[in-house]
Parts: C-alpha cells; structure tokens; sequence
C-alpha cells in the first residue's frame, strides 16, 4: 500500500467518524474529525505534488482526492456554522466514498501525457474540480431538504437555509464551471490545435453547464423548494457523468481523467 493510499483510508474513516458524531451529537468529537478529514487528504495530495514535483491533479484519482478535500471542507465549515446536520452529514459520506475511490485506484507516480505538461494544469483541473464540489455541496443539500420533506419535517428556517446554500453553491460551481471550460479550450488548442473539437468531456461538459444554466435562470424567476431541490440533483448526475462515466464509458481525448 501507498502511504497515500494509507492518508487517504484514515481520511475516509475520519469522515465516516464525523458522521457518528452527528448521529451522537458530540460537538467536539465532530470538529475534531472534520479537521482530521481535511489534514489527511490534504497531507495526501501534498506528499503527492512532493514526491512527483507537479500539480497532484493530472490523473482521475488524484482529482477525485482534491474534490474530497474541497467536499470536507464545505462540511467542515458548514458543520461550524451549525447547518442542518444532514447536510453535513451527507458532504461528509461523499467526502468518505471519494477518498476511498482515489486509493483504490491510487498508482505510483505516472508519467505524464505531452498535452499534460502544460502550466494550464495548474488551474484548469483545480478550478473545474472546485465547480464540481460546489454542484456537490448544492447536491447534498438539496438531499437533505427533500430527505427533511419526505419525514415530515418541516422547519420554515431550515429548510430556507438548505434551500440557499443549494442556490449559492450551483451559481458559484456555474461560474467556475465556465470559466474552467475556457481554460481549457485555450488549453486545447495549445496541445491539440483546436479549441473546440465535440469531444465527450467537452460535450458533456457544455450539457452540465447549460442545465445549470437553466436552474439559475429559473431560480432567477422565483423557483425554490423541492423543484428546485430536484432539478440541483439532476444538474449533479449530468456532473458525475461528465466525472467519471466519460472517463470510462466513452474514449476521448481526456480519457486520462
């Protein structure tokens, strides 16, 4: 095992930790925990960018630990402002289930593509990576007003709160979305000499950008609540495939991440 693997195992229990204390409602215990969550991964990506000397970013597992780190710590800071519980709750299990996805699939240092060795890797990936865990934390919120609905719950207060960090979330993650995408077609271009050729990630990542597009155009008209809530969580299945499902699923030119 990879000492990676090890940080990212122990940060992956860290979070499921978190998730106990919740449950327990041991305040201390929990802070403790998000703090150890975020050191462990973030130890891991710099242990990572040390041993191989670049952005530890380039390849899907490596991405999939800084979307953890970036996940753990919205639940981290939304545990400290004392949001719902299932909202941290639920950040802090997708936090575990990254982690435990990054060193499963955790190698040795590989060597890099020509078309990664480009000082664009240093935003392009950390700025989409950071769009994704804001659809994330928009995701998970948008759970956890619905989770709070189907049991009869229903704290006005609360709920309005879920509802807002929902919206915050996707609008931000939108922003950074399209300024990620045209990072990367001016980065396209550099290394394959098009800055727009329909390939499966980008593609999938224009389908992304325009259903999140429409959610803060309806949000704009007044939608709120529940359909808001389920149109958020369609906008993050369009995110996790674009993540992961093109990668494996359909070949392309960025079937490394």
């Amino acid at each position: 095992m990879q000492p990676e693997q090890a940080l990212l195992i122990t940060g992956a229990a860290a979070a499921g930790a978190l998730i106990v204390s919740k449950f327990t409602s041991h305040k201390r215990s929990a802070k403790y925990c998000a703090f150890a969550c975020c050191a462990l991964i973030f130890l891991t990506l710099a242990l990572r960018w040390l041993t191989a000397g670049r952005a530890p970013w380039a390849e899907l597992y490596e991405s999939a630990a800084l979307m953890a780190l970036i996940t753990g710590l919205a639940a981290a800071a939304l545990h400290r402002k004392g949001e719902p519980a299932p909202l941290v709750m639920a950040l802090s299990a997708l936090t575990a289930i990254l982690s435990l996805f990054s060193a499963y699939l955790w190698e040795p240092d590989p060597v890099l593509s020509a078309a990664l060795n480009s000082r664009w890797l240093l935003a392009h990936v950390p700025v989409v990576i950071a769009s994704y865990g804001l659809f994330a934390v928009s995701a998970m919120a948008s759970c956890a007003m619905i989770y709070s609905l189907l049991k009869g719950r229903r704290d006005a207060p609360a709920l309005a709160r879920l509802d807002r960090i929902a919206m915050i979330s996707a609008c931000t993650g939108l922003g950074l979305l399209v300024a990620g995408t045209i990072m990367g077609a001016i980065w396209a271009n550099a290394a394959w000499g098009s800055y727009w050729s329909w390939d499966p990630k980008e593609t999938w990542a224009l389908i992304t950008i325009v259903i999140y597009a429409i959610y803060a155009g309806l949000r704009l008209r007044g939608m709120k609540g529940e359909d808001a809530a389920y149109l958020s969580l369609l906008g993050f299945l369009s995110v996790i495939f674009t993540y992961v499902g093109v990668s494996y699923l359909i070949p392309g030119l960025h079937s490394y991440a």
